[in-house]
């Protein structure tokens, strides 16, 4: 009898832990108990999870009356419930930043700790984009190396690796070089992580930037580099002035923006700001490394126009002139 009703509050206690509604009628049904025992029960599960001393701190056994049953109160605001673990999901899976085993493993994991009555509905939700999950074509596992940088990073070690460089071809060269690095940060950016770090021994103002995909071997290593606080990396400002993890010189680039969204141009670039706005033709400001601004000002199109500084704007002149020509040898061939 002892054992029976252990498996019966154990069944009742593990619904409320998982954010499932416990239903009377359920309850009595599978287990052949009547109404009176099962109120027992829940006050024995309330007794435990109420007492003062209880782990569950700040948690209640309610009736929900919408829902139709009894639920932990309090469960769901100290963790993960459906609506966060689909949002989340969805951006893992848009992002495309890990191998299509790793992000499975990640989504279940997610799923695992979900507080809600009815997980099958997220992964149905979600289930045609896992099942067509394209894998970034480095095809390589990378939470390891994340977490061995990132710590480095906190414990300021110097970091020994081996890293496959990018041709002049386009292709990922075969040769490996080496580098020692003092490691700032870790960045997300068009479906890679890199590792930001300045080069032992160099004196470039910013830090060089690698796609950890492309690290080979990596070491930590027992020395440590030195940070002066007043001008330590910061990852969140470094990031307003790049796009598409280039550099090149950091210049105030001014243009003209009248494409459809101006919201869009300022969550693109964080640390822009509109400095004249006319009737859809806005002037906007920002500070930016020159050469990853360049190739989302292309993209643009006609939208946008670079009014300074005056070298910025003839560069892309100079460039928007080589992309027509190439047109133009183009059509000539045809």
């Amino acid at each position: 009898m002892e054992r029976f009703k252990s498996d019966v509050l154990l069944f009742i206690y593990n619904d409320l832990q998982e954010g499932k509604v416990v239903r009377k009628n359920d309850v009595i049904n599978k287990f052949s108990i009547n109404e009176r025992t099962f109120y027992r029960y829940i006050k024995d599960i309330k007794d435990f999870v109420e007492k003062p001393d209880s782990v569950l701190i700040g948690e209640k056994i309610i009736m929900d009356r919408e829902k139709g049953g009894y639920i932990l109160n309090g469960k769901n605001e100290k963790n993960l419930n459906e609506k966060e673990v689909l949002s989340i999901s969805k951006v893992l899976l848009e992002s495309r930043g890990f191998i299509k085993t790793e992000i499975e493993d990640i989504i279940n994991k997610l799923l695992e700790i979900c507080i809600c009555e009815d997980k099958e509905n997220i992964k149905y939700i979600i289930g045609n984009e896992v099942v067509n999950y394209v894998s970034p074509q480095h095809g390589k596992k990378l939470l390891d190396k994340l977490w061995q940088i990132s710590t480095a990073i906190k414990d300021q070690r110097i970091l020994d690796i081996e890293y496959f460089k990018m041709g002049i071809d386009g292709r990922v060269e075969d040769k490996v070089s080496r580098r020692i690095l003092y490691p700032q940060g870790l960045l997300f950016s068009e479906y890679y992580f890199y590792l930001i770090a300045f080069i032992e021994g160099k004196s470039y103002e910013y830090p060089t930037i690698y796609r950890v995909d492309r690290i080979k071997e990596l070491t930590i290593t027992d020395r440590k580099y030195r940070v002066d606080y007043s001008k330590r990396f910061k990852d969140g400002e470094f990031r307003k002035l790049i796009q598409f993890m280039q550099t090149g010189e950091l210049e105030r680039i001014k243009f003209r923006f009248t494409g459809g969204s101006i919201e869009a141009v300022l969550d693109r670039l964080p640390n822009a700001k509109i400095v004249k706005e006319k009737q859809g033709e806005y002037i906007v400001e920002a500070n930016m490394f020159g050469k990853g601004i360049k190739m989302w000002l292309l993209s643009q199109g006609e939208s946008v126009e670079v009014l300074g500084p005056e070298k910025f704007r003839e560069e892309m002149m100079e460039t928007i002139e080589e992309m027509r020509n190439l047109y133009l040898n183009l059509m000539e061939v045809r």
